[in-house]
């Protein structure tokens, strides 16, 4: 996945799907992925489930 998202934040395979700015002014960045190796844990490899 080549996309604006990995070129800003260098994260190959990831893509913003919302940003939301929180009450106290932070925002959080909610990411996607179709590559299911991004979402397992690099330490031991399992994924979360669903």
């Amino acid at each position: 996945m080549d996309n604006d998202t990995t070129l800003l934040l260098d994260l190959d395979g990831l893509a913003v799907a919302r940003v939301e700015r929180l009450e106290d002014g932070t925002r959080r960045v909610h990411l996607i992925t179709a590559d299911e190796r991004a979402r397992a844990c690099p330490e031991c490899g399992c994924s979360p489930p669903g």
